[in-house]
């Protein structure tokens, strides 16, 4: 077993800190995996559920209650049509579109997005100078 000055160097360095130097009191590590809520399907919480999937789901039953019923073809565009509600459903509620942030959600991200382009734009004049005419 070869242990190099390096490694022994870099296990130091982990166990001070990152940046070498060493730390007064407790240090806290929290895991990125962990949530404060109950998960029902990885990535989808009870209260995300209702939200996100209960109000398609009944969008989609809606829609497939609408006559007329005997028309096959009228069927299998209902039935697409209520799948891709759910789906979207579903990936509303589940998709994170921010890689490294976990807790960051489609539906909110989203917002943030609107939001950021109907805000009130600022323009900045240049300003005249003292005794200039136009």
């Amino acid at each position: 077993m070869n242990i190099s000055k390096d490694d022994i160097k870099k296990v130091l360095l982990e166990m001070l800190d990152d940046d070498g130097e060493k730390r007064e009191g407790k240090k806290f590590i929290f895991p990125r995996n962990v949530e404060s809520s109950y998960n029902l399907i990885p990535g989808l919480t009870g209260i995300d559920a209702i939200k996100y999937v209960s109000i398609p789901l009944v969008v989609a039953i809606l829609i497939i209650a609408i006559p007329p019923y005997s028309i096959l073809g009228l069927w299998i565009v209902k039935a697409l049509l209520a799948v891709a509600l759910l789906t979207g459903g579903f990936i509303l509620a589940i998709a994170r579109p921010v890689k490294y942030r976990n807790n960051i959600r489609c539906v909110e991200y989203l917002k943030n997005i609107l939001s950021f382009y109907s805000r009130q734009k600022m323009f900045f004049l240049k300003p005249r100078k003292r005794g200039e005419v136009k």
